[in-house]
C-alpha cells in the first residue's frame, strides 16, 4: 500500500475513533464485550505478574486497566491515536504508577516507546493499521528475547449456515454495505508468521443478538467500517435497513486470535 493511501486510511480511522468515545463507552458498560473478547485473549498468553506489557490501539483504556486487573503486578503502556478516547482513558485511570496513556502512531511505536516490553497486544485494533507490518516489525524490536504477541482481529458476523450475515441481509437491503479492512487477514498471518517463526491462530465465535450487534455497528467507527462513504447519521439509517433484513436473531461475532512469541 502506498503512502498516501495509508495516510488517508489512518487520518479516516481518527477522525472516526474521534467521534465514538461515548458512544463505545456506553457499549462496553453495557454488554462488556471488549473485555470478554480481551480475557479471551489474555488467557492463551503467559503473562508474567511483573511483566511490562504494550497495548496497542487502548481506546478508552478499558482494556488497559483489564491488563492490571488480570496481571496485578504489571506495568501497562496504553497506546491510542485518539486524543478524545484518550481522554476518557486517563479520565478513569486509578494508577498512574503502573499504568501509562501515550497518544501515538501504532505505524511508528519506536517513536513513542523508548524501553523494552515482554507483552505486546494489539486491541482488536490491528486491522485498523494500515501500515501493520511496519507497527509489528517495531513491536518485534520492543519485545525482549522470550517475550510474547497477541492480537485479535475482526472477521465479521455470520448466520446459522456459516455466512456473512451482513453480506445476505443486504441483497434484500441494498445497502451496498461494504466488507473491506485496511488488513486482510490472510496477509497479516503469514507476516507474523516470517517474523516470529511460528504462530497460534484460533477463531472465536461469539454468540451474540441483534441488539448488541447492532449497538456495536452503530459507534460511529464502526458504523464507517460498513459504510465508509457517509455520515454518521446516513449510516444509522443504513443500519437499520440492513438489520431489518436480517433472518436470525442469533448471530455468530467471528474474530481470529492470533499469539506468537519472540
Amino acid at each position: 500500500m502506498d503512502e498516501k493511501k495509508i495516510l488517508k486510511i489512518k487520518y479516516a480511522v481518527k477522525r472516526n475513533f474521534e467521534q465514538s468515545p461515548d458512544k463505545y463507552s456506553e457499549f462496553e458498560t453495557k454488554y462488556g464485550f471488549f473485555y470478554s473478547l480481551n480475557a479471551v485473549l489474555l488467557d492463551r498468553l503467559k503473562i508474567q505478574s511483573n511483566a511490562r506489557v504494550l497495548d496497542i490501539g487502548c481506546g478508552t483504556g478499558a482494556s488497559s486497566r483489564q491488563i492490571l486487573e488480570t496481571i496485578p503486578g504489571a506495568m501497562v503502556w496504553g497506546l491510542d491515536n485518539s486524543p478524545s478516547m484518550l481522554d476518557v482513558a486517563r479520565s478513569n485511570n486509578q494508577d498512574p504508577s503502573r499504568l501509562k496513556f501515550i497518544e501515538g502512531d501504532a505505524g511508528d511505536l519506536l517513536s513513542c516507546l523508548h524501553e523494552s516490553v515482554d507483552v505486546v497486544i494489539y486491541s482488536a485494533s490491528i486491522f485498523l493499521v494500515p501500515d501493520y507490518q511496519a507497527s509489528l516489525s517495531q513491536a518485534w524490536k520492543l519485545l525482549e528475547p522470550g517475550g510474547e504477541l497477541g492480537l485479535t482481529y475482526m472477521v465479521g458476523v455470520y448466520d446459522n449456515s456459516a455466512e456473512n450475515a451482513f453480506i445476505c441481509a443486504d441483497r434484500d437491503a441494498q445497502t451496498n454495505v461494504s466488507m473491506k479492512k485496511p488488513v486482510e487477514f490472510d496477509g497479516l498471518a503469514n507476516f507474523v508468521q516470517n517474523l516470529f517463526g511460528s504462530i497460534d491462530v484460533e477463531t472465536i465465535n461469539f454468540l451474540y443478538d441483534l441488539d448488541l450487534l447492532k449497538q456495536f455497528y452503530s459507534i460511529p467507527a464502526m458504523s464507517a467500517g460498513l459504510y465508509p462513504s457517509f455520515g454518521y447519521e446516513d449510516r444509522l439509517k443504513m443500519l437499520d435497513k440492513l438489520f431489518s433484513h436480517l433472518s436470525c436473531d442469533t448471530l455468530s461475532f467471528r474474530w481470529n486470535l492470533i499469539t506468537a512469541k519472540k
